[in-house]
C-alpha cells in the first residue's frame, strides 16, 4: 500500500521562485539548505544534513536489494546584480540565481515528492543537494564525509539547463561532457624607479608580455585535445607618468577536455613563470582558483539518458564536442559511473550568468520526469 503523505500542496514552481528571491553565495547557503530540509521533512523524508558544509542527502530505499542511484542538484547562487522585472527578483542585492540552480533544486524536490509516496521497488535512490558548485569546492567537500564516500553508487545522474537549444531538448554526449578548468593568478614583484631612470628598477613589463604570449600559445602544445587559455585581466604598475612599474598581475582561465592535459598546462604555466621571473630578477607567485575536473560520462549511462528521453518523447541532441564550461558534478563522476546531461532552455533564452537570466519553469516538470523515468528503468523493472 502506498504511503499517504502531505505532498499534494507542494508547488515546485513556487518553491523555485522562492529560492530565486532569496539566493545565497557558495558556502553561505544556510537558509537555502534549511528550506530544502524543511520541505523534505514535510514529505515525510529524513535527510542527512551538513554534509561537507551545507550539503544534504536524502536516501530512499526500496524493499528489495538492487542498484544504488544518486541524483544531484546544486543550490548556490552567483555574485551578479539581477536586472529583471519579474515578481520573484532577488531580494539580496548583488546576488542572484543566474545559472538555474534554483530550478535544478526544484526539479529534484519534485522527484522527492514522488518518491516519498512511490519509493523504488529495489535498491536505493540518493537525492543529493550540493552547495558551492560555482566555486568548484562543494562536491569534493561532500565526498570527504565518510558516510557518503562509503556508498556503493552504481549510477550518477545530474542535469544542467542550457540556453541556446530548443526548450526540453535533452543534450547528451558520451565521454567528456564538460571541460576541466581552473583560474590562475600570476603576481610579479620587482622594484619601481623614476621613469627617467628605468634601469635603476626591476621592471616586470617584458615578463608580463612574455607570459601573456606564452599562455595564449599554450594550447598548441596539445594539438589532439581541445584546450583553451583566456586572458581575463592584467595590471602593470600605477597610472603615474613619473614612475616605471615595479609590479604586475595577470589572471587567466585554462580549460581542456582532459583533466590530465589541464594539469600539464598548469605545470607549463608554473615553469614559464619561474623561468621568465628568474631571468629578470622578479619575485613571483602563482596561485590557482576555482579548479574543476572534466565531467566524464560512461557510454552506458549516456545511452540510458538517451533512451529515457526517447521513451518520454523528448528530442535528443548529441554534442560532437564537450561543453567548454565546467561542472562540479565531475567529482562524483570520478568516483562513480554516471552521466551529466543538459536540457534546453530555449533558443532565445538569456544566457547563463547573465543579469537577465531566469530559469524556465517548464523545465522543472521535464527534468523531474526524466529523472523519475531513469529510476523506473533502473529500480522498478
Amino acid at each position: 500500500m502506498e504511503k499517504t503523505l502531505p505532498t499534494q500542496n507542494f508547488d515546485p514552481i513556487l518553491f523555485r521562485r522562492t529560492l530565486h528571491q532569496f539566493p545565497e553565495l557558495s558556502g553561505k547557503e544556510q537558509t537555502t539548505a534549511q528550506r530544502i530540509i524543511s520541505q523534505l521533512n514535510a514529505f515525510g523524508l529524513t535527510p542527512r544534513t551538513n554534509i561537507g558544509g551545507h550539503g544534504i542527502v536524502c536516501e530512499i530505499r526500496g524493499t528489495r536489494p538492487g542498484t544504488t542511484t544518486l541524483l544531484r542538484a546544486d543550490f548556490d547562487a552567483l555574485p551578479i546584480v539581477e536586472k529583471s522585472d519579474h515578481a520573484h527578483c532577488s531580494q539580496h542585492p548583488g546576488v542572484m540565481h543566474a545559472c538555474g540552480h534554483d530550478g535544478h533544486t526544484a526539479s529534484m524536490m519534485a522527484v522527492a515528492r514522488h518518491l516519498a509516496s512511490h519509493p523504488p521497488v529495489s535498491g536505493s535512490v540518493l537525492l543529493l543537494f550540493q552547495p558551492a558548485e560555482e566555486t568548484g569546492t562543494g562536491a569534493a567537500d561532500m565526498l570527504r564525509d565518510p558516510w557518503l564516500a562509503g556508498q556503493a553508487v552504481n549510477n550518477v545522474f545530474a542535469y544542467h539547463n542550457l540556453p541556446g537549444y530548443p526548450l526540453n531538448t535533452v543534450i547528451t554526449r558520451p565521454a567528456t561532457f564538460a571541460c576541466a578548468s581552473t583560474g590562475v593568478t600570476i603576481t610579479l614583484e620587482g622594484k619601481t624607479s623614476h621613469a627617467a631612470k628605468p634601469e635603476n628598477g626591476i621592471n616586470p613589463t617584458n615578463t608580463l608580455i612574455a607570459l601573456m604570449q606564452e599562455l595564449q600559445q599554450l594550447p598548441t602544445r596539445f594539438p589532439d585535445v581541445f584546450s583553451l587559455v583566456t586572458i581575463i585581466h592584467a595590471t602593470l604598475g600605477e597610472p603615474a607618468f613619473g614612475t616605471a612599474p615595479g609590479d604586475a598581475q595577470l589572471l587567466a582561465t585554462l580549460r581542456s577536455e582532459q583533466s590530465d592535459v589541464l594539469k600539464a598546462m598548469q605545470r607549463a604555466v608554473e615553469a614559464a613563470t619561474r623561468t621568465y621571473s628568474e631571468q629578470t630578477g622578479l619575485r613571483y607567485q602563482v596561485s590557482w582558483q576555482e579548479s574543476f575536473n572534466a565531467a566524464v560520462n560512461t557510454h552506458h549511462h549516456n545511452e540510458l539518458v538517451q533512451r529515457a528521453a526517447s521513451e518520454l518523447g523528448l528530442p535528443v541532441y548529441q554534442l560532437q564536442e564537450p561543453m567548454r564550461w565546467s561542472e562540479d558534478v565531475a567529482e562524483f563522476l570520478a568516483c562513480w559511473p554516471g552521466a551529466l546531461f543538459c536540457v534546453g532552455s530555449g533558443e532565445s533564452h538569456p544566457q547563463l550568468h547573465n543579469p537577465d537570466y531566469d530559469f524556465p519553469d517548464a523545465l522543472i516538470e521535464t527534468a523531474s520526469a526524466l529523472f523519475l523515468h531513469l529510476i523506473e528503468m533502473l529500480h522498478n523493472r
